[in-house]
């Protein structure tokens, strides 16, 4: 039987999927995601990756969150889709969260962790250590 490949996925992938700004490297990413979608492979994709996918989307395309979320959202819905550091319904909360806070992904993602924990946030930004 022929086993399963694992592939970590970067962001690079992941722009030409939902850019699709460079055509060969957008029907590469749409091969990879359709093995996964397909369980003949399994995507493996870091918090890393989803922070610089969306610091690139916002800085560099200029998106706003309602547009690229659902995106990402739908993405990480694909059942063979890991994460590394955390579990999914974990970084769904961050994402959805941000649909309704200026907060960004990274102060929203430190603000999760303290969540139930007696942990405080060392930082100069109100709007994180308020909370």
């Amino acid at each position: 039987m022929k086993q399963t490949k694992t592939v970590l996925i970067d962001t690079n992938y992941i722009l030409r999927l939902l850019i699709g700004d460079i055509p060969a490297q957008l029907e590469e990413a749409r091969k990879l995601f359709k093995q996964i979608e397909e369980k003949k492979a399994i995507g493996l994709l870091s918090i890393l990756v989803v922070n610089e996918l969306i610091w690139i989307l916002e800085h560099f395309y200029e998106q706003k969150r309602d547009k690229y979320i659902p995106s990402i959202l739908k993405l990480i819905s694909i059942k063979n889709i890991k994460l590394l550091e955390v579990k999914k319904q974990q970084l769904v909360e961050i994402l959805e969260e941000m649909t309704t806070s200026n907060l960004d992904y990274t102060d929203l993602y430190l603000l999760h962790l303290k969540k139930n924990l007696d942990w405080q946030i060392a930082s100069f930004d109100k709007k994180v250590t308020s909370r």
